[in-house]
């Protein structure tokens, strides 16, 4: 990985972690309301306590089709504890993705008050001023706390349970995350994710401006104590599958690789050069402190040296050439417009070609400006002749705004 020296690059970026809105389908609720009266006479649940309905909650009149009015219900379900409204869903067969939308809808409504007292309290600065749209590290913290709050009165009142597990996309995106791990080493791996996540968020939220050393020290130190925890919950085994499939590196990897195209066992020793790397002079996936990016700097051929023993000299050909941006590039474009994958190959040796020709030329000091010129603009035409050949027309016109950028050095200035 290459880091430009003196910028501090980190992937994880701040987050103020609102708890994921906890969000509510008020159509579906008066609904269910409107169904099935008799389970849902019940409300909600107020700092702890229990508040049985009101005799004239309990005797709201019928509506024309013998059901309580929605109002009726809802007025119903302020009133009550929540527990006792998720026993009763229970005891009528509910589902558990039902009752713990029912659940997020009263919860949410019970923190609305809390929620828009602290937003009362943001502050709107003027547009064009320096501040807008910066949120006070403490109105963050307290936002993460209610957030938190919301989540797990939640949590309490659901209790043990694998949410949306019925449903197919959730479960289908869950086994590419789990790969052959348990579904219960995922989820604790998860969690620890998470629980740091936090923690992180609050550090990165006070930073205003360059970080101090204080701030890299505590995000580095977090970092290594979320992989120590993550390690230690996991077998040998499934933490290989977890890092292989949901740590930034695999992330990084696969965004680099994507043309280069690794076997398994290729990703696997590029994961390991690069992760013996970062662990020696620091990883670019969190904030850095100037030292270890001069270090990295320093040892980018030890880097490079240990990439091509990894790969062995006819693969690391291939990575060179594969993992150059114009490379990586260009495959996409040839993807986008749904042709061969051959065509990338075709393109580059184009470009190497032409390169190659225009480099003698512009190096040939017997040649007379004029000479140059026009044999470059040949040159020009020659390689859009035949680059048009492969990608056609509109693709042709999309690779010079991006990886034909070098078509341009073939161009007399002005033309």
């Amino acid at each position: 990985m290459q880091v430009p020296t003196g910028i501090p690059v980190s992937i994880r970026t701040p987050t103020l972690l609102l708890a994921a809105s906890l969000a509510a389908n008020a159509g579906l609720v008066a609904l269910i309301l409107v169904k099935a009266p008799a389970v849902f006479q019940i409300s909600s649940y107020r700092g702890g306590t229990v508040v049985s309905p009101s005799p004239e909650a309990a005797a709201a009149p019928a509506n024309a089709s013998g059901n309580k009015s929605v109002a009726a219900m809802l007025a119903g379900l302020d009133k009550g504890d929540l527990a006792a409204m998720v026993a009763r869903l229970r005891a009528a067969g509910a589902s558990r993705s039902l009752i713990k939308a029912l659940v997020e809808a009263r919860v949410r409504e019970l923190f609305r008050a809390r929620r828009r007292e602290l937003g009362d309290q943001v502050k709107i600065q003027p547009y064009w001023d320096r501040k807008f749209g910066r949120l006070d590290p403490k109105f963050i913290d307290a936002a993460n706390a209610l957030g938190k709050e919301q989540n797990e009165m939640v949590k309490e009142l659901m209790g043990p349970g694998e949410d949306d597990s019925d449903d197919p996309v959730t479960v289908a995106l869950m086994r590419m995350q789990e790969g052959g791990m348990s579904h219960e080493g995922f989820t604790r791996a998860q969690s620890i994710k998470s629980d740091y996540g936090e923690m992180e968020s609050e550090v990165y939220s006070k930073v205003n401006g360059p970080m101090l050393p204080e701030d890299i020290a505590k995000i580095a130190y977090l970092e290594k104590e979320e992989q120590a925890d993550i390690q230690k919950a996991l077998s040998p085994e499934e933490f290989e599958e977890y890092q292989m499939r949901n740590s930034q590196m695999s992330s990084y990897l696969r965004n680099t690789l994507q043309a280069f195209s690794p076997s398994e066992d290729e990703f696997k020793e590029l994961y390991k050069v690069e992760s013996d790397f970062d662990q020696q002079y620091g990883s670019p996936f969190t904030a850095m402190t100037q030292d270890q990016m001069n270090a990295r700097q320093a040892h980018q051929a030890d880097l490079t040296a240990a990439i091509q023993q990894a790969l062995g000299p006819d693969r690391y050909t291939d990575y060179k050439e594969q993992t150059n941006p114009d490379y990586v590039n260009t495959s996409n474009l040839v993807d986008r417009l749904g042709l061969p994958a051959t065509a990338t190959q075709d393109i580059t040796s184009v470009q190497n070609d032409i390169t190659k020709r225009a480099d003698a030329i512009q190096s040939n000091t017997s040649l007379s400006e004029d000479d140059r010129l026009a044999q470059l603009a040949a040159l020009g035409d020659e390689a859009n002749t035949k680059l048009t050949a492969v990608l056609g027309d509109n693709g042709m016109a999309a690779y010079r705004q991006g990886p034909g950028w070098w078509l341009f050095r073939l161009k007399p200035k002005g033309k």
